[in-house]
């Protein structure tokens, strides 16, 4: 399409502490084309509709409350940190945290992806102020007149970077940051390709992730007959290529291995020692203290998953998942007081992405 330029005018304003910054105008900027412009018109319109949703709610639910936290990223083909793709979180699919010390901004996200994230103010700040701050170089390596920021994560970050971030809003309670709206972007290694982000975040979110879901009627059961009627077991069956079980199916019982489950809080361990030798590390999602009867999908490798989903690994016989996906579903789960009296549950993992399937039943009582 056309190389599409705007020439904006800016407005610089003179802030309390003698501080000056530059007020991004009412057109948005546009660099390289009409994406860049799609983008930001998108965020536009989501926060047009959003509005006119709170202002108009009917008689009988009033109206809506503010949207949940969220973080969003746009990474240009080519961006080293991005990977050229879409990212999108909010308070219901991961865990994001933001903290204020003096004039620097910090943004932690562990989702399906772990992010973080650095926005310094100029040395002549005490405290984040609204206004947008360019021609930054990498956070901590940065100007301190200038004001520097970073943006990294899965392994990825900039030796240097040119970038500029805005603060449209903020919000504090004496000195503690209560509420902050910023947008950004930075170029690595004074490339072309961008990655973009917004941050809306307030303290007083209560967005929370979703707890287990219902078990779906058609999922895995062992084939009938292939376990006991009663006591305790484990059950694995391998698909020809799943790199675990080696494409075999094992029976364990208490005749031949010694079964051991333990669980605190959140967090379930499996052991079974017989003539292989396995362990298996469930965690629930952050939101729930103690397992729950229901079904646990999009699961990643425990302990490097998503704590708004939870993450689960069942491995042995010196051999691992690198990274998987997977789900696990409790039929019952019954305590006496703090301590799990027994469980029943199904599971199955897929390695490094890859079809073949690992999949097992286990029945216990103490």
């Amino acid at each position: 399409g056309p190389n599409w330029r705007y020439r904006l005018r800016a407005e610089v304003d003179t802030l309390g502490d003698g501080l000056r910054a530059v007020r991004a105008p009412e057109w948005l900027h546009c660099r390289r084309g009409p994406m860049r412009v799609v983008r930001r018109l998108e965020r536009v319109m989501l926060c047009l509709a959003a509005a006119a949703a709170a202002g108009c709610g009917d008689s009988s639910t009033g109206p809506q409350g503010p949207p949940p936290n969220s973080v969003r990223l746009e990474s240009d083909a080519g961006d080293f940190i991005g990977q050229g793709r879409s990212y999108n979180y909010t308070s219901a699919n991961a865990v994001i945290s933001v903290t204020a010390t003096g004039g620097l901004l910090t943004v932690s996200i562990s989702g399906d992806e772990t992010w973080h994230g650095e926005f310094q103010m100029p040395s002549a700040a005490t405290r984040i102020v609204p206004g947008t701050y360019a021609n930054l170089e990498r956070f901590p390596f940065h100007d301190p007149a200038e004001g520097g920021l970073s943006w990294s994560g899965e392994g990825r970050g900039c030796n240097t970077l040119v970038g500029s971030f805005t603060v449209d809003s903020v919000r504090y309670s004496g000195d503690t940051l209560t509420a902050v709206d910023l947008r950004f972007e930075q170029h690595c290694e004074g490339g072309g390709p961008a990655l973009e982000g917004t941050v809306d975040w307030r303290r007083d979110d209560g967005t929370r992730p979703p707890g287990p879901a219902a078990i779906p009627g058609n999922l895995w059961r062992p084939p009938g007959g292939s376990t006991p009627a009663n006591g305790n077991f484990a059950y694995l069956q391998s698909d020809a290529g799943d790199y675990i079980g080696q494409g075999s199916t094992y029976t364990y019982t208490p005749a031949n291995a010694a079964i051991a489950v333990s669980s605190s809080g959140g967090r379930l361990t499996i052991s079974v020692d017989g003539a292989q030798d396995w362990v298996a590390d469930f965690q629930t999602m952050n939101t729930i203290s103690r397992l729950q009867a229901g079904y646990y999908p999009d699961l990643s490798r425990f302990p490097f998953h998503n704590p708004a989903k939870g993450g689960f690994s069942w491995s042995g016989e010196g051999r691992g998942c690198n990274t998987l996906t997977g789900w696990v579903a409790i039929d019952r789960a019954t305590y006496s007081g703090n301590t799990l009296t027994g469980l029943e549950m199904r599971f199955e993992q897929h390695c490094e992405g890859v079809t073949p399937a690992l999949r097992g039943a286990i029945r216990w009582n103490a």
